[in-house]
């Protein structure tokens, strides 16, 4: 299908005044893509003051004042733009990741291997953790003390989940990116249709019976059997750990530190994995192979139709500006770092400022670029400082004490 998106740019020139237009897009229709299935339902709303005030890790206070804010359906901090993991969440996502891992595995799955990682969970539930465990947030359930002593062990400072640390909120954050609930539960979605809904169970249901796995932790004890690991090749050794996973087969298994995502190596978090075609993938990136992701909301796409604009796709609904959420079809918008601006938002917020007339400079007007400064590409802006004379298309040069353009060396000198 064909992209109506336009795209107009002027390039800077060197010296002789350059002319230069900010990344404008008119979107006339914007390439609409469709996918199987559609219709209409009641509308759900985001539960947006969960995890209200968590201060964020990666701003601080002052930027993030008040701490986390969540936007209605964008998953941004409205404050700081910030996603939800990079907040100090602590119990409230614990309590969501449970509510992920109870959708994903159940007693009475189809998958021997899902029905006996639950009854391992239920087992952990009901037995009293080792002085031990109890150091970490999170420990592979039905292990023996020395095995998960060498796991652990196994496993580098910076993602070993022990309780306060570092490696616990990575753990946290890796949970909220590789398995968000949103992709798990419809009830925290922003008003999917009936359709919609009816296309999201389908797409679960055949994912988590197709391809969701654990990964099983082992200690190899026979000194014959060869263990190789399938990431790095390099062998594993009598007495050391390997993780298997019984989707890639019972030969296939990988060091502890090299279990993880095929796409973004991030430590696939507590094990879980998605198979493919020979690769093991987290749940984000999974389904991401087989479904568009909105840009905007970060949900997958189960409507018929989607808009496709600046390389990312977007629910019809969600391509809005980034600052106010105005809607932008048919509108001129702006994009910066891959978020679309209406012009109003972009001119208030980054446009720049003429050298001359000290006005804005629209993102769709001209201008001219050099050595960081900005003028309008105007006879009236861009203009020799003594005599007057339009600049634009001639050469030019800056005086940098007297910070101003002149035609010549002999105005310079005369200013």
């Amino acid at each position: 299908m064909t992209d109506l998106s336009t795209a107009m740019t002027l390039s800077s020139l060197s010296t002789d005044g350059g002319l230069q237009r900010d990344h404008i897009c008119l979107e006339k229709e914007i390439t609409v893509k469709t996918q199987k299935s559609a219709m209409p339902r009641e509308k759900f709303t985001l539960g947006h003051e969960r995890n209200a005030g968590a201060p964020c890790l990666k701003c601080g206070p002052v930027k993030c004042e008040g701490g986390l804010d969540l936007h209605f359906w964008r998953k941004i901090c409205k404050t700081c733009k910030c996603k939800p993991e990079e907040h100090d969440i602590k119990s409230a996502e614990e309590e969501a990741h449970k509510l992920v891992v109870h959708s994903l595995f159940s007693k009475d799955s189809p998958v021997g291997h899902i029905r006996d990682y639950f009854r391992k969970l239920e087992e952990a539930n009901n037995t009293q953790r080792s002085e031990y465990a109890r150091q970490f947030a999170w420990t592979p359930p039905g292990l023996q003390q020395g095995v998960l002593m060498k796991y652990m062990e196994s496993l580098h400072p910076e993602v070993k989940p022990k309780v306060g640390s570092d490696g616990a909120k990575y753990r946290r954050k890796q949970m909220m990116y590789q398995l968000p609930i949103h992709d798990h539960d419809e009830n925290y979605c922003d008003n999917l249709t009936e359709a919609e809904r009816d296309s999201m169970r389908q797409f679960c249901d055949d994912r988590n019976q197709n391809a969701l796995g654990v990964g099983d932790v082992r200690e190899k004890t026979n000194p014959i059997s060869k263990w190789v690991c399938f990431r790095c090749g390099q062998n594993i050794g009598l007495g050391e750990i390997a993780v298997f996973a019984s989707r890639a087969g019972e030969s296939r298994c990988w060091h502890p530190g090299c279990f993880v995502c095929q796409i973004c190596n991030n430590l696939l978090v507590d094990l879980i994995y998605f198979y493919k075609d020979g690769g093991i993938y987290c749940g984000r990136h999974y389904a991401e192979m087989f479904k568009p992701r909105c840009a905007a909301c970060d949900e997958l796409i189960f409507s018929r139709e989607y808009t496709q604009a600046e390389d990312r796709n977007w629910h019809r609904k969600h391509f809005c500006c980034y600052e106010c959420d105005r809607d932008l079809g048919g509108l001129l918008y702006v994009a910066r770092d891959g978020h679309p601006h209406c012009m109003e938002c972009y001119n208030r917020l980054y446009a720049k400022k003429c050298s001359e007339c000290r006005n804005v400079i629209g993102a769709d007007a001209q201008r001219i670029e050099y050595e960081g400064e900005f003028w309008h590409a105007r006879d009236e802006c861009f203009k020799c400082a003594m005599c007057k004379t339009s600049l634009i298309g001639r050469q030019f040069l800056r005086h940098p004490k007297k910070n101003k353009i002149f035609c010549s060396t002999g105005c310079a000198r005369s200013y």
